[in-house]
């Protein structure tokens, strides 16, 4: 298969413009062209870029992973992707995934849901689940369809809880993510514990630009933004989104993210927030 520097974009979550810049930056080697000059890549391609972007969602820096030999950066993948024991209930999530049966799958999530509460399932088998779902997609790019099918459904279910949570007129709090697509089932989850936690949501979605972000902000009277996404250690992409973020005008300025976290000293005004139980806790103050 073949896929455009979009595609790539999407399926990586890393910003089209970054993956350009590594490119002429690093000397990375460069996908083919098309008749219309552009840019074909192909699975390996693919391949590669996600395991880069896995590890530097875990703490690698981009200059650190360009200078590892391809082996180097097997043996890293295999440190990080350390198998874990998995709860049996994920496991069995994970096997009917793979069956691809629809109806199979949804039953078993709205179960579990159904038995802890959607807050605990989120905590306890959705984030698990889809972490070890990711792992295989790292190593393996032909589980793609199978984490891509998980998402789906549980994006669903996500969707509906968050409808019916009993809605009230608590602080606004507004919630964006100036990535593209990666982000969707963190937005979902903070939208949902926004509502759980007797707050009302404005919920922007992803791909929204910082200003749009702003103007969304000062229009709808806000107690306090948060800004979800999987960011990448590049100056030309986190550094300008947490310099604009940090210079809107609020009390409480939220970055949630696993990575942007390290960056923390350098932005005094922003809050960073790592994991869902930071979130819960932000939520009950």
């Amino acid at each position: 298969m073949e896929y455009s520097i979009k595609e790539v974009s999407q399926l990586t979550g890393i910003k089209d413009f970054t993956i350009r810049m590594w490119e002429k930056r690093y000397k990375m080697s460069l996908p083919e062209r098309g008749d219309n000059k552009a840019r074909k890549y192909k699975e390996n391609d693919l391949h590669n870029l996600l395991r880069i972007a896995a590890l530097i969602k875990r703490g690698f820096r981009i200059s650190e992973i360009m200078g590892m030999s391809p082996d180097e950066v097997s043996e890293k993948i295999g440190m990080v992707f350390v198998p874990k024991r998995l709860d049996l209930k994920i496991n069995r999530l994970m096997k009917l995934a793979q069956t691809f049966s629809d109806t199979e799958f949804d039953k078993e999530l709205k179960h579990e849901i159904i038995d802890s509460g959607l807050e605990a399932a989120i905590a306890n088998v959705i984030i698990p689940m889809m972490e070890a779902m990711e792992a295989k997609y790292i190593q393996n790019a032909d589980y793609l369809a199978v984490k891509q099918f998980a998402y789906d459904t549980i994006r669903r279910r996500l969707i509906v809880a968050a409808d019916v949570e009993e809605q009230e007129q608590g602080e606004k709090v507004l919630v964006f993510s100036p990535m593209q697509d990666s982000s969707e089932l963190s937005l979902l989850i903070t939208d949902y514990m926004i509502k759980k936690y007797k707050k009302t949501p404005i919920y922007c979605g992803d791909n929204v630009k910082i200003a749009q972000a702003k103007a969304a902000f000062q229009k709808s009277d806000c107690g306090s933004i948060f800004m979800v996404g999987h960011f990448y250690d590049s100056t030309e992409d986190l550094a300008p989104l947490l310099d604009s973020f940090s210079k809107i005008e609020c009390d409480t300025k939220i970055v949630l993210d696993r990575n942007a976290a390290s960056h923390a000293a350098e932005y005094p005004t922003l809050k960073f927030l790592q994991t869902f139980d930071d979130l819960k806790k932000q939520l009950q103050n």
